[in-house]
């Protein structure tokens, strides 16, 4: 780990103190970590020495969002960072301002003080851009007597009259950030269009399917590049297409009881080409004992069901009893299971029935409006 961990960024940001370094990413609250890691590793890849730079995660306790302040910022830094699978977007920060009120009645003065420093400072990628489209997105969070929609309109009517540009809401060619958080707002450049972690034109999507950057998380926490891996409830198969593209010395294994989730998983691999890769099986939980001998993968990565998705009813000790065995049968001693799981206390109780497993790292994470925790443990 070459990246240090700091507060102050924001506060730097703010004031307007030597910004130029700076890139704010989004991605899932619980894996601002995770971000700070890829990144290190993407700059390294990229024969981009930035030395020990600094990161400040959960800026104010904004989850889900991380700064990192490095010693330069071009082109090439600015493309590896767009090339991360733990984020969702990568923004330039330019310049940030206190709101001088946050409550109902203040609303007007605020929207005035947005459109003064728009119209002050601008945003330099408008500069002397004939003929450009750009549009403006807000993230707001707080108590405010306004929305983002007004912040929006309200700085994009300034930019059109300082700039005479024209907007496109569906394909900008520009995407200016104007976010508020708390009594603060924040200016910036977006230099993702689409969501990085939205890597693939589902053709199956159901509900509770897992993000690809979530996805990608938890396969690093398996620490496997290579061997063999499994997920034995493959859904729309997020999980075995992402391993499949960041790790080609991986053989790849999947299988769900569901035979519609079977079909559109093998829909899914197919449209990304990776059928020689993927083997996408329909097969109960239960009956995997059946199918591969004992020790036979290196890893098994999945996102078993949710209360939230399958009803109340599910008794999920019993649930989770029968999971950690199969798992211990399937997986080589010292083998990693990756899970997502929604039920707190269950996991430590299923595994003490039979103490196959030594817990090695939990975590909560948000995904889809929840908090699951994506447990790491490690076959004895």
């Amino acid at each position: 780990m070459t990246w240090q961990d700091r507060g102050g960024l924001l506060d730097a940001l703010q004031t307007g103190q030597d910004t130029g370094g700076a890139l704010w990413f989004t991605t899932n609250p619980g894996l601002e970590d995770v971000v700070a890691d890829e990144l290190d590793e993407r700059l390294a890849a990229a024969d981009i020495d930035t030395g020990t730079f600094d990161v400040e995660r959960k800026p104010f306790g904004f989850s889900g969002n991380m700064i990192a302040r490095l010693p330069k910022l071009d082109a090439d830094v600015e493309r590896a960072a767009c090339g991360l699978r733990s984020v969702h977007h990568v923004v330039r920060p330019l310049y940030g301002f206190f709101l001088p009120g946050t409550s109902p009645g203040t609303e007007a003065e605020a929207l005035d003080v947005i459109a003064d420093h728009l119209s002050a400072r601008g945003v330099h990628a408008l500069e002397g851009a004939d003929g450009t489209t750009f549009r403006v997105t807000t993230r707001r969070s707080g108590e405010h007597g306004f929305t983002s929609m007004d912040v929006q309109r309200r700085a994009g009517a300034t930019l059109v009259q300082r700039y005479g540009l024209g907007v496109s809401l569906e394909a900008p060619d520009c995407e200016v950030r104007v976010d508020v958080i708390g009594p603060r707002c924040l200016v910036g450049v977006q230099l993702t269009q689409e969501s990085l972690s939205r890597r693939k034109q589902r053709g199956y999507n159901p509900r509770g399917a897992v993000k690809s950057n979530v996805a990608y998380a938890m396969l690093r926490f398996a620490g496997l590049s290579s061997g063999r891996m499994l997920d034995p409830f493959c859904g729309s198969a997020t999980i075995p297409i992402e391993a499949a593209q960041v790790y080609r010395d991986l053989d790849i294994e999947a299988s769900d009881y569901s035979e519609r989730a079977v079909a559109g998983a093998r829909l899914n691999v197919e449209a990304g080409d990776l059928q020689e890769r993927i083997d996408v099986r329909c097969r109960d939980i239960s009956a995997l004992t059946d199918h591969y001998p004992q020790g036979t993968f290196d890893a098994i990565v999945t996102n078993p069901p949710f209360g939230v998705h399958i009803g109340r009813g599910m008794n999920f000790l019993s649930f989770y009893i029968r999971f950690l065995e199969v798992a211990a049968h399937l997986l080589k001693p010292g083998g990693r299971l990756v899970f997502l799981a929604w039920k707190r206390g269950v996991i430590d109780r299923a595994n003490r029935q039979h103490n196959h497993f030594v817990r090695k790292h939990v975590r909560v994470v948000e995904t889809g409006g929840i908090f699951p925790r994506i447990y790491v443990m490690e076959r004895r």
